[in-house]
């Protein structure tokens, strides 16, 4: 089955949305720019690193080697486990770190590893949180005015992998959170757990590039739109009291969850270059 065959692969629509690595196989296929969402926390960290001058590599959690090889080739640093001094996964680290370095490398087991992936694509990568939402559908309007013809994106939302909660595998010691595994058959079996906040940010950016004219969206991204729509005025409550702001609050990261409820208050748009996210 091709592409523009594919019933889940919304090809007709000029905005479609889907979730993690999964989804973003299916409705990537002729789009111009992807939009990536992992609010709690890694486009989320993305952004703050850039509000404050800092470059971001994603990476998988999986390979703190190769990340590590990056970061000495790119006279960059790896992220440190959360609560540890200095950059990690955690976007309050990025605010007033003393000399960070302009490179960061952040492992990820959601949002990080699917930037990774997703930049094999060859098109422009884009971390989006409720941070820059609006910013975001800015840089693409003007991208689609750049390409002078019908300009094709595809949201992904990362959700969280089964097993792993938004502090990641890469954020804490590995036995600080136990997670009881996707049981076979069960919704969580194929690694991917709804995120009620990336469904919303998702929603959001989509609702600003409705805004600007960008609104042949498919029925999944129309839905995502109407969720914020509808919800807009509660964001800040329901990041912050969703599963994963609850596990952040506990684990004493509730100002992680209060930075990315945070709506439109930067310009800063991180694009994906190079295998590294740069402020544009």
């Amino acid at each position: 089955m091709s592409a523009t065959t594919d019933p889940f692969g919304q090809a007709k629509y000029q905005v479609r949305f889907d979730w993690g690595a999964a989804g973003a196989d299916r409705i990537a296929p002729g789009v111009h720019a992807v939009v990536l969402v992992d609010a709690l926390s890694f486009t989320t960290a993305v952004v703050v690193a850039a509000e404050h001058g800092t470059a971001v590599a994603p990476w998988p959690s999986d390979d703190l080697a190769g990340a590590a090889a990056f970061a000495a080739a790119h006279d960059g640093v790896v992220a440190v486990r959360r609560g540890e001094a200095g950059p990690s996964l955690s976007p309050s680290s990025f605010i007033g770190a003393p000399e960070a370095a302009p490179l960061v490398v952040v492992p990820s087991p959601n949002g990080g590893a699917l930037a990774h992936r997703l930049g094999v694509l060859g098109v422009p990568v884009i971390a989006a949180s409720m941070r820059n939402r609006t910013a975001v559908a800015e840089r693409l309007l003007a991208m689609q005015a750049e390409h002078g013809d019908r300009f094709m994106i595809a949201v992904v939302a990362a959700g969280e992998r089964a097993g792993i909660g938004s502090a990641g595998s890469g954020g804490l010691a590995p036995d600080a959170v136990e997670r009881r595994p996707a049981e076979p058959g069960s919704p969580l079996a194929d690694g991917t757990r709804f995120a009620i906040e990336d469904l919303l940010v998702a929603g959001a950016v989509i609702d600003a590039l409705v805004a600007r004219g960008i609104d042949h969206t498919s029925p999944e991204a129309a839905v995502a739109c109407a969720a914020y729509e509808g919800l807009s005025r509660a964001t800040g409550h329901l990041i912050s009291a969703s599963g994963s702001g609850v596990e952040l609050r506990e684990l004493g990261f509730a100002g992680d969850a209060r930075l990315a409820a945070e709506r439109d208050v930067t310009p800063v748009v991180p694009v994906l270059r190079g295998g590294v996210f740069v402020a544009e």
